[in-house]
């Protein structure tokens, strides 16, 4: 019996260990992305730190007066530390088309895109991303991003529309102006005028009473 046992002990051992064995957690390899073991990723956007996400857009819009529209997206570029990276306008028939490349920070690319969509009608988008690393030094200010800006001229249905509205402001701007400047005029004469028509009355009462008999 001894030696049944004997011989049965090394199995005995054997099965332990593998049991012990496959009860382990097995390591993964390749679950992540490379350098991410070192916390070089974020958990949110799965972007590794030390790296700035640069966003370039194109926009192209529907305005009334394309011109117009030109010079206010140039000015909303500089106004967000941004600039003009260059610009081309063209007509086709008698409209007149442009596109322009904006340069702008990357920490006020969305203050520019969401000022640039309400020069007009937005009529599509598409947008593209870059990753660079911030080793040498690059961050939200010092770094720029791109939106080229396509204008073409509104249908003639919305520039009736649009210059209808341009129309009606513009009278009422004028009748508001009108009354303005009236008021101000009788403001200022009114005084004079009354102590006139005092005076020219005080006479004729004067002469009145002196003709008497």
């Amino acid at each position: 019996m001894f030696r049944r046992l004997f011989l049965l002990t090394p199995i005995f051992i054997a099965c332990i260990l593998a049991a012990c064995g496959g009860g382990a957690t097995p390591q993964l390899i390749g679950s992540y992305p490379r350098g991410s073991e070192t916390g070089a990723y974020t958990a949110s956007e799965g972007a590794p730190m030390n790296t700035l996400v640069v966003y370039n857009a194109y926009l192209e819009l529907e305005v009334y007066d394309v011109d117009s529209a030109a010079e206010r997206a140039k000015q909303l570029a500089y106004d967000y530390g941004g600039y003009l990276a260059s610009s081309q306008s063209w007509y086709q028939g008698s409209q007149q088309y442009a596109t322009l490349i904006l340069a702008v920070p990357v920490a006020r690319y969305d203050d520019l895109r969401d000022s640039l969509l309400r020069l007009g009608t937005l009529k599509s988008e598409s947008t593209s991303g870059e990753l660079i690393n911030t080793y040498d030094g690059s961050n939200g200010w010092n770094t720029f991003s791109n939106i080229t800006v396509q204008l073409r001229p509104a249908s003639v249905p919305n520039r009736a529309v649009e210059a209808a509205s341009n129309w009606i402001a513009d009278v009422v701007a004028f009748v508001f102006r009108l009354a303005t400047g009236l008021f101000w005029v009788a403001v200022f004469l009114a005084p004079p005028f009354f102590m006139v028509v005092g005076v020219v009355n005080t006479l004729r009462w004067l002469i009145a009473r002196f003709r008497r008999p």
